[in-house]
């Protein structure tokens, strides 16, 4: 099990990073205040920081207010055509393509910006998480308005694996939020039993061999 944000960070020190939906909206000016803006944090040790992001206000605030370079306004379903003839040694996509009508179109756009060494970092929300499963026993369901689906380890893997990648690790991660008082302690039972009954998903990825050998 892993703490998610600095699993992510220690991945991409000393690289070249795209990071895919680098704004975190709506949620970017109450993390900015509280200094927990993961593109601050990729920011502070990759070689390299691209970010690119379809909410163009949070983008056009970041440029203006911190002078932030290399990002782009766009929608990562088309991610190829914003960064032709370029590759990376990084792409992180963490708790972005929940969000998406298409993922499988995304992971093969994105595939032409990774060399073979390249790895895809990616997290999602656990469907399968324990404090989801006691929410539907108690007839409610907590989900973010933006999410169009879940994946737990099993579908997650199959979506990455249909789309042309290979699996290096998976790890599953808690909440480290304590304020949020049932989802802390539910996360943290669960964790006495396997990671993969908590919050969340991590994964890292490189192209498949067969993806290699026919781009």
């Amino acid at each position: 099990m892993v703490i998610r944000e600095n699993w992510i960070v220690e991945q991409c020190k000393d690289k070249k990073v795209l990071h895919v939906g680098c704004c975190d909206s709506p949620l970017m000016h109450d993390r900015i205040k509280c200094n927990n803006l993961l593109h601050f944090k990729l920011l502070n040790v990759a070689k390299e920081l691209y970010g690119i992001d379809i909410t163009g206000d949070d983008i056009i605030f970041l440029q203006k207010e911190y002078n932030m370079q290399n990002l782009t306004i766009g929608n990562c379903e088309q991610i190829s055509d914003y960064y032709l003839g370029m590759k990376f040694d990084i792409v992180v996509a963490s708790e972005l393509i929940e969000h998406l009508n298409n993922p499988g179109i995304f992971l093969a756009s994105l595939r032409s910006l990774l060399h073979p060494s390249s790895t895809f970092v990616v997290s999602v929300p656990n469907g399968v998480a324990f404090r989801r499963g006691i929410n539907s026993i108690l007839k409610r369901e907590t989900v973010h308005q933006d999410h169009n689906c879940y994946f737990s380890k099993k579908t997650i893997t199959g979506l990455l694996q249909r789309n042309g990648f290979e699996i290096i690790n998976i790890k599953g991660y808690r909440i480290m939020n304590k304020k949020t008082f049932f989802a802390y302690v539910s996360d943290y039972f669960a964790s006495l039993f396997s990671e993969f009954a908590c919050e969340g998903i991590v994964v890292s990825a490189h192209l498949s061999n067969e993806t290699n050998s026919s781009a």
